[in-house]
């Protein structure tokens, strides 16, 4: 996967929001993976976003991507699980 640095920051609510959802077993585990680079960037995108001096360099941040070394969890994680439509597109990026 490789998600934008905006995508990461449009998703942070979202991310929250299936970290609280009752994923089984094997996905909650793959969710957490996933999440630990994720986590990591967000941390570092909000000490750039302090530091940035323009506009202009700010949206050359926000373009850049991670690359995530996890396969995206299969949209059968979320067969039991209560997760809202919104949820589900803004994280489109993270489900196959």
């Amino acid at each position: 996967m490789t998600p934008t640095n905006r995508t990461l920051l449009e998703s942070q609510q979202a991310l929250q929001d299936l970290v609280q959802t009752d994923l089984r077993g094997v996905h909650a585990l793959h969710l957490m993976e996933i999440l630990d680079p994720v986590q990591e960037r967000l941390n570092r995108l909000q000490q750039v976003q302090q530091e940035v001096g323009s506009e202009e360099e700010m949206q050359e941040v926000l373009d850049e991507t991670l690359e995530i070394d996890q396969d995206p969890l299969p949209k059968r994680a979320f067969e039991d699980a209560e997760v809202s439509a919104a949820t589900l597109i803004t994280l489109e990026w993270l489900i196959d």
